[in-house]
């Protein structure tokens, strides 16, 4: 008897695993094409977000060798034609933004208070991504879908 009911909560526990996974968003889910063209220049001037952090939002988008090393991902990195960049804003604190390849604006993102996880074909942008309120009290894992259209974030779960 013991072993049937051990059993049937292995099985719960493994069905409720599931579940929570299938209701997380997954990168294709907001799949887009890739952009091939040539990255248009930097449009900084009157955006007071690209002018204060200038430096590392033009070396990520310009894939300078410390980025790419620090990012691993410079470039087009999100979103089908956009490049994700994000700095320290302080103790676990992390700003970003993000410049369109097609036109050379800015934008802003949202902040972290662990890291960022993006893929280039798609516009979902986990912020906190693996983190629990276990190791962190602030630190609880976040979707994001970039609004094409509006040109803003929409905070998903």
């Amino acid at each position: 008897m013991k072993v049937s009911y051990v059993m049937l909560c292995l099985f719960w526990l493994q069905l409720m695993n599931l579940s929570v996974r299938a209701q997380q968003p997954s990168f294709n889910a907001y799949h887009v094409s890739l952009y091939k063209g040539k990255p248009a220049p930097l449009k900084l001037k009157g955006n007071k977000l690209a002018e204060m952090y200038r430096t590392t939002i033009r070396d990520t988008y310009y894939s300078k060798k410390e980025m790419v090393e620090w990012h691993g991902a410079t470039g087009l990195n999100f979103g089908g034609h956009y490049c994700f960049v994000y700095w320290g804003c302080g103790s676990e604190c992390q700003d970003a933004a993000i410049v369109d390849l097609k036109t050379g604006v800015i934008y802003q993102a949202m902040t972290a208070t662990m890291r960022y996880e993006f893929k280039p074909y798609s516009r979902l942008v986990i912020v906190n991504p693996g983190q629990t309120k276990n190791s962190c009290a602030f630190c609880t894992p976040e979707y994001w879908v970039w609004n094409e259209r509006y040109k803003v974030f929409r905070k998903i779960r």
